[in-house]
C-alpha cells in the first residue's frame, strides 16, 4: 500500500533544517502541500532557512510556503495555522519539530535558560496545535506528531530544561489522543535519534556533554547509520491516514524503530486495614520494583481499575465489569 498525502496539508515546525527539513521534503514528495515553519536565519544575511526548503520543494514540482512566525507565542502559533488556511484552505497534519537548546548543568540553570526551551518545545506544541484543533475536529480528521525525545523519558546530564519540556510533550500527546480519537484526530510522539548533514544554523553542545556519551563505547554520540533519511519513515507514517495508533511514543534511529512505553509494576499490596509505614516500603522495595509483571495503561483510568482489581482480589470482592474502551470529549 502506497502512503499518499495527495490533497492534504501539513505544517512542519522547525522545517528549515535537520529532521524538519527532511520531513517537509518527504511529505511534499508524497503529495502534501507543506507549510515550512522556521525562524532560523531571519536575522542573518544568508536568509531564512525556511526559504531554502520551500525552494527545494518547488523545484521538485511540489507545493510549499514558508512561515517565519515563532511557535513560542500564542500569536505565532495562530499565524502558522492561518498561513496554512490562507494558502491551502485547511490543515490535516502537524509535525512539531521546532526546538532550541540551553545545555547547562542544573546547578547553572537560570530562568533565561529554562523559559526559551519550555516556550519552543512544550508551549509551542500547545500554541501551534490549539488553533488547528477546531479545524481537525470539524472535518473529523487530523494527525499530530510531537517531537519528544528519549531524554524526556530516560534523562541525561546537561538537560534538565530539555528533559522536562520533552517529557511534557508525552503527557500532552497522551491527553490529545484521548480527547481527539472520537473526532478522528490521532496524536503520537516521536523520539528521534538522528544526525543531519544539512543544518544551516547548527547547534554545538558543550564539550562536557559530548564526553558523557563515551559511556556508550561508541566513536560518536549518534551512530553513523542514524541518518534523517532512516528516521523520517516513522513520523511520515504517523502523520498519514494509514496510521491507526494514537497516544503512543516511538523511538527511531539507524533503521531501528520501537515503541517506548511507561508501565506500572504489579507492586506490593499491603494487608487489609493496615496502615503501611516507611519501614514497610523499605522492606518490600524489591517487590515494588519487580518488573516481571507490569501493566501498560492507556490512561489513568486503566491504572485506577488495576488498583481496584488488586484490592478486590485481596478482599474477596467482586467489581462491576469494565466498560468498553472509549474516548472522552
Amino acid at each position: 500500500m502506497m502512503i499518499s498525502f495527495e490533497g492534504q496539508v501539513a505544517v512542519v515546525t522547525g522545517g528549515g533544517g535537520g529532521i524538519g527539513r527532511m520531513q517537509a521534503l518527504e511529505l511534499a514528495r508524497r503529495g502534501a502541500s507543506v507549510v515550512v515553519n522556521d525562524v532560523g536565519g531571519l536575522d542573518r544575511p544568508e536568509g531564512p532557512s525556511a526559504d531554502d526548503v520551500v525552494a527545494e520543494i518547488r523545484a521538485a514540482g511540489g507545493q510549499a510556503v514558508p512561515s517565519y512566525d515563532s511557535v513560542a507565542t500564542p500569536e505565532g502559533g495562530r499565524a502558522i495555522i492561518e498561513c496554512a488556511l490562507d494558502n491551502f484552505g485547511t490543515v490535516d497534519a502537524i509535525l512539531h519539530y521546532a526546538g532550541t537548546w540551553r545545555s547547562v548543568l542544573f546547578d547553572d540553570m537560570t530562568i533565561d535558560q529554562l523559559d526559551p526551551v519550555l516556550d519552543v518545545h512544550l508551549r509551542g506544541a500547545f500554541f501551534v496545535t490549539g488553533p488547528a484543533w477546531a479545524v481537525m475536529k470539524a472535518k473529523g480528521y487530523g494527525r499530530i506528531v510531537l517531537c519528544s525525545s528519549s531524554t524526556g523519558v530516560f534523562g541525561r546530564r546537561f538537560g534538565s530544561n530539555y528533559s522536562a519540556a520533552k517529557a511534557g510533550l508525552i503527557g500532552l500527546g497522551r491527553t490529545l489522543s484521548l480527547e481527539g480519537r472520537e473526532h478522528g484526530v490521532f496524536t503520537n510522539c516521536l523520539m528521534p535519534i538522528a544526525r543531519s548533514p544539512v543544518q544551516k544554523y547548527p547547534y554545538m553542545p558543550p564539550k562536557e556533554m559530548l564526553e558523557d556519551y563515551k559511556v556508550t563505547g561508541l566513536p560518536r554520540p549518534i551512530p553513523e547509520e542514524a541518518t534523517t533519511e532512516r528516521l523520517v519513515p516513522l513520523p511520515t507514517y504517523l502523520a498519514s491516514s494509514a496510521c491507526t495508533v494514537s497516544g503512543e511514543s516511538f523511538s527511531g534511529g539507524g533503521g531501528r524503530y520501537a515503541r517506548v512505553f511507561v508501565g506500572v509494576t504489579s507492586g506490593w499490596l499491603s494487608e487489609t486495614d493496615s496502615i503501611p509505614t516507611a519501614e514497610d516500603i523499605a522492606e518490600h522495595l524489591d517487590e515494588i520494583e519487580d518488573r516481571s509483571s507490569f501493566l501498560v495503561p492507556n490512561s489513568i483510568y486503566d491504572e485506577l481499575r488495576e488498583i481496584a482489581d488488586q484490592l478486590a482480589a485481596r478482599d474477596g470482592k467482586e467489581l462491576p465489569a469494565r466498560m468498553e474502551s472509549r474516548s472522552f470529549s
